[in-house]
């Protein structure tokens, strides 16, 4: 079994480093997200190695890292408003509760309680994916930079769902950076479209998910019709949301 009391250590000090970095300068905060990203990068196979059936892969440390990385920088977001608290205490549970996942799914099985950390996962990678998003939306920066950003986040995102079952996919690799690039050609006429951060952020979620949604089965050799048909109504009613979204 994980080791407890250590998961419950990385997430404290993870927390208390959040707490610091409302008193770092903007500037400073990416470096600061990388630091606490190197560090979840460290503890992953320090604390999974005590499953019998753990092999290092590192697709495991993607979604701990994204959450550490983006960390510092929401927290500052949410400092002023009446969030601060989820800001600072929120990321480290849900790293917590992201590493026991990982543990729980390292041997592929049907359990009620795989089934729900591989449920956690996936709404981890969609939730971080948002935050990401409207981080760089936010940002406002050269396409050229955020466009490398969005590559880089989609990318790795996608490539922890893609594997999130844990069955060997040989094509993931590819897979992934070209739902990374994808993601770019949508990214450069949304810089041309006066849209909030928070439409902004949404229209690229859902672009990704219906992405991730297609690319999936695709991967698996089960795309037909239904799916295609499936994921043009969630697109549809999507861009609804997004559109009612612009007019708020």
């Amino acid at each position: 079994m994980i080791h407890s009391q250590r998961l419950v250590m990385l997430a404290v000090v993870f927390t208390m480093a959040l707490g610091l970095s409302l008193t770092l300068p903007a500037g400073v905060l990416p470096w600061y997200g990388v630091a606490l990203g190197v560090l979840a990068c460290a503890a992953v196979p320090y604390l999974l190695h005590r499953h019998p059936s753990y092999s290092f892969s590192p697709v495991r440390m993607i979604l701990p890292a994204g959450i550490a990385l983006a960390s510092p920088l929401l927290a500052h977001e949410l400092a002023n408003g009446p969030f601060r608290l989820v800001g600072v205490f929120g990321p480290g549970a849900l790293l917590y509760g992201v590493i026991l996942a990982e543990y729980l799914i390292v041997r592929p099985a049907q359990t009620t309680s795989a089934q729900a950390a591989r449920l956690l996962l996936t709404l981890t990678a969609y939730g971080l994916a948002l935050a990401i998003f409207l981080l760089i939306y936010e940002v406002k920066e050269r396409t050229l930079i955020a466009g490398s950003l969005v590559a880089l986040a989609s990318g790795f995102v996608a490539a922890r769902l893609f594997t999130i079952e844990g069955r060997p996919v040989p094509k993931v690799p590819l897979y992934s950076w070209v739902a990374g690039l994808m993601m770019v050609e949508l990214l450069w006429p949304l810089n041309y479209w006066r849209m909030g951060v928070v439409p902004g952020g949404l229209a690229l979620l859902l672009a990704f998910y219906v992405l991730i949604g297609i690319m999936r089965p695709l991967l698996a050799g089960e795309l037909d019709r239904g799916i295609l048909v499936e994921y043009a109504t969630v697109s549809l009613a999507g861009l609804a949301v997004v559109f009612g979204a612009t007019r708020i």
